[in-house]
């Protein structure tokens, strides 16, 4: 069987963060022996996403069957609507759609009609690869263009909003420090103010002996 995710060789980040809540909450702790392999005794909340990522992409690649599966049920799963759509199609070419061989150009579109508009060329694109549609060739490489572009979009943005939220921290913190050098400056003007009429009457006092 071929192992789908040696071509998403690339895309394997984009497949991870989608179900990264699952890995973290799930996963990672029910296989004792992967955790330990990859990671030793080091406590799950000192992982970065990067290691953890990293650990299942080469999993992933060196075709751990079991892996995969857990992995794809659980990206279909977060995809239930595009799932739908193509079961609901490709019924209609054969309703035992598993068994289909090879679908032409035109059932093609038929099946993909919409679903890019509508759930992004990035999923529909790792959708088709990850459940084995058979699509012909001219078809899964203008869509795989596709998914190249919104990616990179997709990536520009992502940075964008991360400049923007990094820049938000930045001048939240900044507000922070210099509310609390306002409040320091305040709390030692009082203090000025308290000595200098404590002074004032000690003069006062002085001057009447």
């Amino acid at each position: 069987m071929e192992n789908q995710f040696v071509p998403l060789k690339n895309w394997m980040h984009v497949i991870l963060n989608a179900i990264k809540k699952d890995i973290k909450q799930d996963h990672l702790g029910s296989d004792p022996e992967f955790y330990r392999t990859h990671f030793g005794s080091r406590p799950q909340n000192r992982l970065t996403a990067e290691e953890i990522f990293n650990a299942y992409e080469k999993e992933l690649i060196q075709g751990n069957q079991e892996l995969a599966e857990w992995v794809v049920n659980r990206w279909v799963f977060k995809n239930g609507d595009l799932y739908q759509i193509f079961a609901d199609r490709l019924a209609k070419i054969n309703p035992e759609f598993d068994k289909i061989q090879t679908l032409t150009e035109e059932e093609s579109e038929k099946v993909l009609a919409g679903t890019v508009e509508k759930f992004g060329a990035v999923s529909t694109f790792l959708f088709v690869v990850l459940n084995g549609v058979v699509f012909p060739e001219s078809v899964r490489s203008k869509l795989q263009r596709q998914a190249e572009v919104e990616k990179v979009e997709l990536e520009k943005k992502t940075e964008a909003e991360e400049g923007r939220e990094s820049l938000e921290k930045l001048l939240a913190a900044k507000e922070r420090e210099i509310a609390r050098l306002n409040d320091k400056i305040l709390g030692v003007q009082k203090k000025y103010d308290r000595d200098t009429e404590a002074l004032k009457k000690q003069i006062k006092a002085l001057q009447k002996r």
